[in-house]
């Protein structure tokens, strides 16, 4: 919900010159001064250059285009098409082709400040390339109904989706009494330094890795690892959780493992990015190149599927831990492996993630939660200066002006075999719970679960039980009385 002293006071400071810009330059003469100011806001909540420097580039160019009426071609079909999506006819009658559609991916800044200039009542610029994530905050934050997003492959939904957010945004902007310049103002600026900008999804510091992925880049993305502070979005695995490693392997004519990043956001879904799929990653390291001839020669990564495949679809693609320690072996580069790792034959629990899906997951569905009611790695703001605290599992988050609180915390480890890792665990868990004010904080592992209880701090257990105990009738209907799903 907006905080209207905070929205009043942002306003009648800095805010009003903000406004004014973009009213001067969406309803009377677009300048060079406003691709620099966005270029400017957009700094403050996404980290990578070459992006900032697109975006503004791209608004400069448009100065042109908008004093000759040339616009990127399809720029008419495209309008025309959002203009009139509710109306099938009107669809039919335009050639909304797949090429218009990743034009507008890949111009998206471009394209909506034209129609936003054109139509100021129905459409808004977007600004947010690349990163659905920060307006998916916002509207968390500011309780703004986003619609149900499209699939990934259903490209005009995605395309008509741009349509359906500014319907949303509108919607909010009337409950507010907002002008569109006050909504832009509040969407650009205002909102994203009240979530906390760039650390309201970069982690600086990183949990433990959970998994490891494959990425592919071309040769031209080879500089990319050549400067430790670079963070770049990339398409990744649904799945990736921030700490996870992230092998890059350069596609031809390198064809190599050139370098290891680590996920510094959890991965998300973004309908503009051509891939879907996002994640942003960071700290790389470069290492002796390993060539495809040696993963093939190789008698345990040969064995590897995409490595068969010719690394062909590569990006996303999960590496077992014990295999990306095989890897650092055959490069000899010095750096952080995987612990603890479990050969296969050993048993079903391998790696944390393991215990996360296979034991963690189900009781939860047991105890009557959906996917919905749960978040993985839920970024908590701390104080003013924007530090995160990421549990395993919060369950039933609430977010209110800038506070977020939850019913449970779930801290995962793959074992706790001693009294001292289970004290140590607990001390990581309990600081969760405290920050959320959870009722219940819940440790998890391949061995045991066990369950405490903000009464007493969460000091001492009030459920301990091992995993071929929990699902029995007694112990699941005890676990469901204390911290089961009562709303459905």
């Amino acid at each position: 919900m907006l905080n209207r002293y905070l929205w009043e006071l942002y306003l009648k400071s800095d805010g009003k010159e903000t406004v004014e810009a973009f009213k001067e330059n969406l309803s009377n003469e677009y300048s060079e001064d406003y691709a620099k100011l966005i270029s400017k806001l957009h700094k403050e909540y996404n980290p990578n250059k070459k992006i900032n420097k697109q975006i503004e580039g791209d608004l400069i160019c448009l100065i042109e285009h908008i004093n000759n009426a040339n616009y990127i071609e399809g720029t008419d079909v495209l309008y025309i098409s959002l203009l009139n999506y509710d109306n099938d006819e009107s669809i039919e009658e335009c050639d909304l082709t797949k090429e218009n559609i990743l034009y507008f991916f890949e111009y998206i800044e471009y394209y909506t400040t034209i129609f936003a200039i054109e139509s100021p009542e129905v459409f808004i610029p977007y600004y947010f390339k690349y990163n659905f994530n920060v307006l998916e905050i916002i509207a968390q934050e500011f309780e703004i109904e986003l619609p149900t997003m499209p699939a990934k492959k259903d490209y005009k939904g995605r395309i008509f989706y741009y349509g359906e957010i500014c319907r949303s945004l509108n919607k909010f902007r009337d409950e507010n009494n907002m002008s569109l310049y006050e909504l832009c103002a509040f969407l650009y600026d205002f909102a994203p330094k009240y979530i906390g900008g760039i650390d309201s999804y970069i982690v600086n510091d990183l949990p433990e890795p959970r998994d490891c992925y494959f990425i592919g880049g071309g040769k031209d993305d080879a500089f990319l690892s050549h400067e430790e502070s670079t963070i770049t979005p990339w398409q990744c695995n649904p799945e990736t959780l921030a700490g996870d490693m992230i092998v890059m392997y350069l596609t031809t004519p390198i064809s190599a493992v050139d370098s290891i990043w680590r996920s510094v956001s959890v991965g998300f879904n973004d309908p503009f990015f051509y891939y879907y799929r996002c994640a942003y990653i960071g700290k790389p390291k470069k290492i002796k190149q390993i060539s495809q001839e040696t993963l093939k020669k190789d008698k345990l990564i040969g064995q590897l599927p995409i490595v068969r495949k010719n690394m062909q679809g590569i990006n996303g693609t999960e590496i077992h831990p014990s295999m990306y320690n095989h890897l650092l072996d055959i490069s000899k580069a010095d750096l952080p492996r995987f612990e603890n790792i479990i050969l296969e034959s050993d048993g079903e629990y391998l790696i944390e993630k393991d215990v996360e899906n296979k034991l963690i997951i189900p009781l939860l569905e047991k105890l009557g939660y959906s996917q919905n009611d749960y978040v993985p790695q839920l970024h908590i703001r701390i104080g003013n200066h924007n530090s995160t605290l990421i549990p395993d599992f919060v369950v039933k988050p609430k977010i209110s002006n800038g506070h977020t609180s939850a019913s449970i915390i779930i801290e995962a480890k793959l074992t706790i075999p001693t009294k001292k890792i289970l004290e140590e665990t607990l001390i990581q868990a309990r600081s969760y719970a405290n920050q959320l004010r959870s009722k219940y904080c819940i440790i998890a592992s391949k061995e045991k679960i066990w369950v405490y209880k903000k009464d007493d701090d969460y000091t001492s257990d009030i459920i301990s039980l091992k995993w071929n105990e929990v699902f029995e009738n007694d112990n699941l209907n005890l676990m469901f009385k204390l911290i089961g799903n009562k709303e459905k």
